[in-house]
Parts: structure tokens; sequence; C-alpha cells
């Protein structure tokens, strides 16, 4: 998704935007691979340059141990209820109908909206999960700046709003407030979330984000 519909357009998506009201959101966070999903998934788990599907380096899953990854944000609850695992990676890919239709985009992100809004009622209420979870909302990349002549909306090199997206973080570990300055990348996302559990990712090329988490 493009920043500009999940993160700054409130009617458009409005439980993300209070959820990022409550986090700590980087702006600036930056994509150089963007044709392809499967690699800038990989590397947002693994920390590493990857050319192509996958590559022999450890991921978040790896370095932090008793992770699960899931294909909807739908079920992360009751996987939470029932395995309590570290850590969920969740990957929605609902938006990527936009290679299709600009309305169906629109309706996928008002979609992934209403479903991360019921993940993130659901934690808060929780008991335990309330005092103990975080949410990191991170697209593999952003989509084209502009509607192509057929109507659809692709990810494709050379667009700002592909090449840059904003990062949510939402938790008890993390400070809050907007960084509109700092460049971070798709590479810091695995060494900043295995720091909060005292891992490092020492295969990886990217670095702890700096200002995000609270002192310990």
């Amino acid at each position: 998704m493009r920043t500009k519909d999940y993160l700054a357009n409130e009617s458009l998506a409005p439980n993300i935007h209070r959820l990022a009201r409550e986090a700590f959101v980087f702006e600036e966070d930056h994509c150089e691979r963007v044709a392809s999903h499967d690699t800038a998934f990989n590397e947002l788990l693994s920390g590493r340059e990857c050319s192509g599907r996958s590559n022999d380096f450890p991921t978040i899953l790896d370095y932090i141990g008793d992770g699960i990854e899931v294909d909807s944000i739908h079920k992360a609850p009751l996987v939470l209820e029932r395995s309590m695992p570290r850590i969920i990676v969740c990957r929605h890919g609902d938006c990527d109908v936009g290679h299709n239709s600009y309305e169906k985009y629109l309706r996928a992100v008002t979609a992934t909206d209403s479903a991360t809004g019921r993940l993130f009622d659901w934690v808060k209420a929780h008991p335990y999960f309330g005092r103990h979870t975080a949410i990191v909302i991170r697209p593999e990349f952003g989509r084209d700046d502009e509607v192509n002549e057929h109507g659809h909306l692709h990810h494709s090199y050379g667009f700002h709003d592909t090449h840059r997206v904003a990062s949510i973080f939402w938790g008890p570990d993390f400070n809050r407030g907007v960084d509109r300055k700092t460049v971070i990348d798709t590479l810091d996302m695995a060494p900043t979330l295995t720091q909060l559990f005292g891992v490092d990712a020492i295969h990886a090329q990217g670095r702890v984000v700096p200002g995000l988490l609270k002192m310990r």
C-alpha cells in the first residue's frame, strides 16, 4: 500500500490512523527492490539483500524462535490464543488486486484497515496480550504515484510512493511519536525486531532503528 492511502488518509484507513496515533511512526522507510513481493518480503525477514525468492540466511522467525507465519490478519487472534507464539509474521496480500483495478485496491485498503482495527481492539482489550504485545505495520513496498491508463496501480521502479512507505510500531516497548527525517529501510526490520527479544540478528545488513525502543 501507499503511505498516502493507509496512513495519511484517515477517511480511507481510520483504524490504522488511530493505531498510529499511539505508536512510533517512521515516515521515511525506503524500499530498494520493488519488483518482486517475494524478494522484498524475504529482505524484511532476513535483513539481507536478496536477488531471488529466498536465501540461506536466517529470518526473524529463526532468530527469535517459536514464531508462526500466517497469510491473513484475521487469523492472528486465534493463533495467539492457541499457541502464544513469541512472534507472528502476517503476510496480508489483499491489496495486490491493484494490478487489476484501482477501485478494487481502494476497497482492499479499507478491508485491510478494518481487519487491522479488529485485531488492534482485540489485543488492547485482552488482559494478557494487551500488556505484552506489539503490532508492527510495514508494507513490503509502496505503489506507483499514478494509476495507469488501464486503471491499474502497479509497483514500478522510479516512483516516489513505491520506494517510500511509513512503518508503524505500536506496543509497550516502543516510544511514541513521528520521525519525518530519519531514513530507514527494509533491511532494518529484522535487527530491530530481534532486538526486542534481546537477540542480535548477526547476519543482517541493516541496523536497529534509532529512537524507537524505550530504554531498559
